[in-house]
């Protein structure tokens, strides 16, 4: 009989905590089990929720109000759509995945990006030396974009989970080329999330950002509001 998988161990799984052999098991009963996949996107929703992810704009008439629910609408269609490219990054992991390390941002993805918002989150939860190749790769690209305008696309590259060691002094192996994209690009913001180093100081490792690296409090929060104003999605 399966032992019950506890709520502790779900959320350290949505958070991109757990180790390779723990996520590996995981995702084995996640995959065979619909009932344990229902939880899990339950807690990540109720997650969203408690942390105030999705503020309601205040009614000021009646037609405001109505105005402000259909806002509201949509600014909660588009947060849960950041729970579900988490959710399906931490479970299974992105289906384009293999296209994009193998040949970077297609030419569809960054034109949507150039003429759409001109914004974009590059998001980075895995250590695996490929995919932090891959992140900065595709990092490389999207600094080099210019929206339909003419002006650079902003970009953040947000890294949670074992991705934080992309960001950290003495877990990067690639500090010196962050170094050189930040110099030669303003547009490009990085970001560590600050849940995802307390859980490193629990585990005893003192975590210490490279140089010009902010923190957010959190990463699905992050995404969601970004998501909510508009910025296109890319996950490394």
């Amino acid at each position: 009989m399966n032992t019950l998988v506890s709520d502790e161990i779900l959320n350290a799984h949505i958070d991109n905590e757990l180790d390779p052999v723990e996520r590996n098991a995981l995702l084995e009963r996640i995959a065979t089990d619909a009932d344990l996949r229902a939880r899990a996107c339950e807690l990540w929703q109720l997650k969203q929720v408690l942390r105030g992810a999705y503020p309601l704009p205040p009614e000021k008439s009646a037609l405001a109000g109505r105005r402000n629910s259909s806002l509201a609408g949509l600014a909660w269609s588009h947060a849960l759509a950041a729970t579900l490219l988490l959710t399906v990054g931490s479970f299974s992991g992105w289906f384009m995945h293999d296209k994009v390390e193998a040949e970077g941002i297609s030419a569809r993805q960054i034109e949507a990006i150039r003429t759409e918002s001109g914004r974009v989150v590059l998001h980075l939860f895995s250590d695996e030396p490929a995919r932090m190749e891959a992140a900065l790769r595709m990092a490389g690209q999207l600094v080099n974009t210019r929206d339909k305008a003419g002006r650079p696309v902003r970009v953040e590259f947000l890294a949670n989970g074992p991705g934080l060691h992309l960001l950290r002094v003495g877990g990067s192996p690639y500090a010196a080329r962050i170094a050189d994209l930040q110099r030669a690009h303003s547009n490009l913001r990085l970001l560590a999330c600050h849940e995802a180093m307390e859980r490193m100081h629990e585990r005893g490792l003192n975590v210490v950002l490279l140089p010009n690296v902010e923190v957010a409090p959190s990463a699905e929060g992050q995404l969601a509001q970004r998501l909510t104003q508009g910025w296109r999605y890319v996950q490394a």
